[in-house]
Parts: structure tokens; C-alpha cells; sequence
């Protein structure tokens, strides 16, 4: 089996290399998976890296019009803290270069969250385990006492891995969603 380092750069190299269409091709699956979605949720969303899927250009919107809160997370120490978004205007480019909420934004309570898209670099459908960026602020998330979203993953079909290399605090998702599902 890869060695979690090796396998985070492998992805890294391939997401680089994936088109935008294979992107929102996930972000229409995505839409056509929330088109279900009770009404009045607060879906929290991640501002996106090179490679992964824009959220905040083609699913932020769109949860938006559907009545739905959007939420993204604001680095502060070694945490996500959750703030409300209304538009791409609320954001700005992180330390780390994904988006995330201005100064401005009001913060919310981690329980008050309905949905988390998560992301990360390899996924295994079989265990619903997830490689994370070696940061571990997911992890953190997802691990806290309050947190009871139901976790959801993008990914495409060759960050599918049937077995992943996990370590106690790495923490699973509920489901996977590919273009193909």
C-alpha cells in the first residue's frame, strides 16, 4: 500500500491535471443530489484549491437560490470555524490559497450545520475513509462533539482507492459522489 505521502502527491499530480469539464461535471451531479435536500439547509462548502471543484462559482449560487444557507469555513489557529456567506463577495483568498469568509461574516455553531461537503485528495468507497491534505483540520471538524452534518465527498474516479491508509482521528464521510453517480 502507498504511503499516505506518496499517495497525496500522486493526487495532487493528477488533480492538476483535470479538466474543468470533469469538474463540473461533479458540481452538476452535486445540484441534482441536493435537488433532494429538505428545505432551509445550512450546507457548508469548501472555497477550493487548484484542482478541486469551484464551489463557490458553480454550487454557492445555486444553493443560495434554492433556499438554502451557505456556509464556509474560516481558518483560526489550528480550527475551521464555521461563518455565513451570502455571495463570492464575502470571500477572500486564505493563507493556505483556498476561499474563505472576510472578517465580516457572522459565525454559527458547528451543531447548526446540516450538510458538510468535504474535501479531499483520495477516497475508499468500500470503508468511506478519506485522504485529507496532511492538515488535519477536517478531521478536527468532523471529530467535534457538536458536528452532526451528514459528510459528503466529491470525488473523481481515480481518487476512488479501495483501501486507504487511516490512523485513529482520521475521520469518514457518509457518502461519495462521483460524476457517474
Amino acid at each position: 500500500m502507498e504511503s499516505k505521502t506518496e499517495l497525496r502527491q500522486r493526487m495532487r499530480q493528477h488533480l492538476r491535471e483535470v479538466p474543468a469539464e470533469a469538474n463540473e461535471a461533479l458540481i452538476t451531479t452535486l445540484k441534482h443530489h441536493a435537488a433532494s435536500w429538505q428545505p432551509s439547509r445550512t450546507v457548508a462548502i469548501y472555497g477550493g484549491l487548484r484542482g478541486e471543484p469551484d464551489l463557490v462559482g458553480g454550487f454557492l449560487p445555486w444553493l443560495r437560490e434554492k433556499g438554502h444557507t451557505a456556509v464556509l469555513f474560516a481558518v483560526e489557529a489550528e480550527n475551521l470555524a464555521p461563518r455565513l456567506v451570502r455571495e463570492p463577495a464575502d470571500l477572500i483568498r486564505s493563507r493556505l490559497g483556498a476561499w474563505e469568509p472576510n472578517e465580516t461574516c457572522a459565525s454559527i455553531p458547528i451543531a447548526a450545520l446540516d450538510v458538510i461537503i468535504v474535501p479531499g485528495l483520495a477516497f475508499s468507497p468500500r470503508h468511506l475513509t478519506r485522504l485529507g491534505r496532511g492538515g488535519g483540520y477536517y478531521d478536527r471538524l468532523l471529530a467535534h462533539a457538536d458536528c452532526h452534518a451528514r459528510r459528503i465527498a466529491l470525488a473523481h474516479e481515480f481518487q476512488l482507492i479501495d483501501e486507504l491508509s487511516v490512523e485513529p482521528h482520521d475521520q469518514k464521510v457518509h457518502e461519495i459522489l462521483t460524476s457517474g453517480s
